[in-house]
């Protein structure tokens, strides 16, 4: 995974929106009475972070919201908090904070009942508030539609990275296209989704055989999914994708054996192609797989769900494990949501192993449709987008950017059907 940056919220802005909502933050809950028997005056000086964080980008109207507040040592306990409408100027909601099991350091505040949509901000006395966010009912499909017109940008000049165009390849795949919902238009000689006409031009080009030799088996996975999914559009250059795949991983794939992008580009091959000589080296994977402890990597992850849905033959066994491999860990991680999306958790990890962990259970999810699952995807993306330590929304850079249309791909479908 690439190195990820974040943006984190600067003193005067938070300072600005302490002074500015100072009659607001500190009064109380609606009929006038206090919340906290504390003057308005009297709150922590701000570090440069808000002691209440939220999820930045928003919520979505009908799934769970929460934010945390960050207690400061010796400070007066704070026990109610409100959530004030900015477009109307109004308290909409109070509630208490709920005490965070093993972690005396934060407070919560759920406010999942509220759902009307709007611009928002939790407030509380001594503390004061948080950014302003906003609840509505697609909220993750606009994410979605973001995420995957930033991706085609990248695609038109060309600037877009082999990391990225797979992934984007991939939430186009299980996820479908945006077309429908934005209203783009298909390309006019091919009726092809403009996705997929982003990418066929990035092809034009682009040109990875060269590279690297991981970068260029990457590539040569792009060709061989993206003949997959557009020999429906055009099967001539569907058919010359393929062949420069096959081509371009007998030059790089040898020196990646047992490499995880080599078994996604074999996988991809072995869909596109049918050709047993990509069977047999798949099948040369078995041994690494009988292994209960191994952890798959996205390449892992990738290949196997393409190779578990093909309707080319397989092999039942390696199927099995394959399966077997995804769903054990995605429980593993499963089981250590609270800990590994609590906003001062030492246990939480890295931005980039929180989108792994997330990259993991989508799989499992695509397998075996699991409830939890769906609601710990949706805390850890809230933990990337400003539930943690540092109030930041981590975003990709340097070739991950696809991986957000993977994710809010996901969860747009989740929102769609109603599964926050």
């Amino acid at each position: 995974m690439r190195r990820m940056k974040k943006h984190t919220i600067s003193y005067a802005s938070f300072f600005m929106c302490c002074i500015l909502g100072l009659s607001s933050c500190g009064t109380g809950i609606a009929g006038g009475r206090s919340m906290e028997p504390v003057a308005v005056l009297d709150y922590v000086v701000p570090t440069g972070l808000p002691a209440v964080m939220t999820d930045r980008t928003g919520y979505s109207a009908d799934a769970d919201k929460t934010a945390y507040l960050r207690l400061a040592p010796d400070q007066e306990e704070v026990q109610y908090f409100v959530v004030r409408n900015l477009d109307l100027d109004k308290i909409v909601f109070e509630g208490k904070f709920e005490e965070v099991k093993g972690n005396d350091a934060i407070k919560k505040a759920d406010f999942s009942s509220l759902t009307e949509t709007g611009n928002y901000r939790v407030e509380c006395d001594i503390y004061g508030c948080s950014e302003s966010f906003t609840i509505t009912s697609d909220h993750y499909a606009r994410e979605w539609d973001m995420a995957n017109m930033r991706v085609m940008e990248s695609l038109r000049d060309l600037s877009a990275t082999p990391v990225t165009v797979l992934d984007f390849l991939q939430a186009y795949e299980w996820y479908g296209n945006i077309s429908d919902e934005a209203g783009t238009e298909n390309d006019i000689v091919s009726s092809a989704p403009e996705e997929l006409i982003c990418v066929r031009d990035w092809i034009s080009g682009s040109d990875y055989s060269e590279s690297a030799s991981t970068d260029a088996v990457i590539y040569a996975a792009i060709l061989a999914k993206f003949s997959f999914l557009y020999k429906e559009y055009d099967s001539s250059l569907a058919t010359e994708c393929l062949q420069k795949a096959s081509s371009i991983y007998l030059q790089s794939g040898n020196v990646l054996k047992s490499d995880s992008a080599a078994f996604r580009a074999l996988a991809e091959l072995y869909r596109a192609s049918g050709d047993g000589v990509y069977l047999t080296e798949l099948l040369g994977y078995k041994d690494y797989f009988s292994n209960p402890d191994v952890y798959p990597d996205e390449g892992y992850m990738y290949g196997a769900m393409t190779y578990i849905v093909t309707r080319q033959s397989v092999d039942k066994e390696l199927c099995d494990m394959l399966v077997d491999s995804i769903l054990a860990n995605a429980q593993t991680i499963n089981n250590r949501r609270r800990e590994i999306t609590d906003p001062l958790s030492s246990q939480t990890g890295s931005p980039e192993e929180m989108i792994g962990y997330i990259r993991l259970l989508m799989s499992a999810n695509y397998i075996l449709r699991g409830y939890e699952y769906d609601k710990t995807m949706q805390m850890m993306l809230h933990y990337l987008s400003g539930l943690n330590v540092e109030s930041s929304v981590y975003t990709p850079e340097d070739g991950g950017a696809g991986v957000y249309c993977l994710i809010y791909g996901c969860m747009a479908k989740l929102e769609s059907e109603g599964k926050l």
